[in-house]
């Protein structure tokens, strides 16, 4: 039976915020503009702000630039590396979606476009600095447990990456247990530093969980947002700029979490 339960992350939902203020404030302006009481001062403001911020939000310019300010910049992963050997370094993947196996279609090329840039990220990062274990962590919540993690071990073994250094850590279900499973399998493994490749807007939350299970990593974030685009078009609002900032509120409020 499908549990009737909501993540926090939906209920923050920018959209879902926004229409229930505009419902409220509807609700409470009695529908007559023209009222002067408290509660209909109340209603309008709250219409009137809920309108403003769907409006910000939605703005390329205002998502791209929020987008860009939180997310983890590049570091010089070949100097935090230096000194350290590469079959005592381990590589972490952090899993993303992947598609129902509707049509037959080989399972790496049903990986979300974040899954794929990850993988591609995981595969420029592996060439260039050289890891004796690569561990690739999660699963899909509706597939079977090796679903999306072996999905993506196919996509790296194309990508140049020898499947025997490949781990697949299949347990958990969310950035918390990323680090918690991912951390307890470092632990059994002859390494000395861990590098952690995920979407940038995706890398604090992920650095913050990874230290609080007691495991320090370097980041080699991907997935970079572009800046926003020039001219008029950068202030006109668009769902897509909307989706960007649900996912910037989405990481934020994980941020929050115990």
């Amino acid at each position: 039976m499908a549990s009737l339960a909501l993540p926090i992350a939906r209920l923050v939902d920018p959209i879902f915020l926004l229409l229930v203020a505009v419902a409220v404030g509807l609700a409470l302006s009695g529908g007559d503009w023209a009222y002067r009481s408290r509660r209909g001062k109340v209603g309008r403001v709250l219409v009137w702000g809920a309108w403003l911020a769907l409006w910000l939000l939605s703005m390329p310019w205002m998502s791209s630039s929020l987008v860009r300010w939180y997310s983890t910049r590049p570091s010089d992963l070949r100097a935090d590396l230096a000194g350290t050997a590469p079959e005592r370094r381990a590589l972490i993947l952090l899993s993303a979606g992947i598609d129902v196996d509707e049509f037959n279609v080989p399972a790496m090329e049903r990986l979300s476009e974040p899954g794929l840039e990850r993988c591609l990220g995981a595969a420029r990062v592996y060439r260039e600095h050289g890891f004796g274990h690569v561990i690739i962590s999660g699963r899909d919540a509706v597939q079977g447990p090796t679903a999306l993690a072996g999905a993506m071990a196919d996509l790296l073994v194309e990508l140049g990456v020898p499947r025997k250094k490949i781990l697949l850590e299949t347990e958990s279900r969310d950035t918390r247990e990323n680090a918690l499973y991912s951390a307890r399998m470092v632990r059994d493994l002859p390494v000395d530093t861990v590098v952690v490749v995920t979407s940038a807007l995706h890398m604090p939350r992920s650095i913050r969980l990874f230290e609080r299970a007691g495991l320090p990593v370097l980041p080699a974030p991907v997935r970079f947002q572009s800046p926003p685009p020039e001219g008029l078009e950068r202030l006109i609002p668009s769902s897509f700029a909307l989706r960007r900032s649900q996912r910037l509120v989405h990481e934020i409020v994980g941020l929050l979490e115990p």
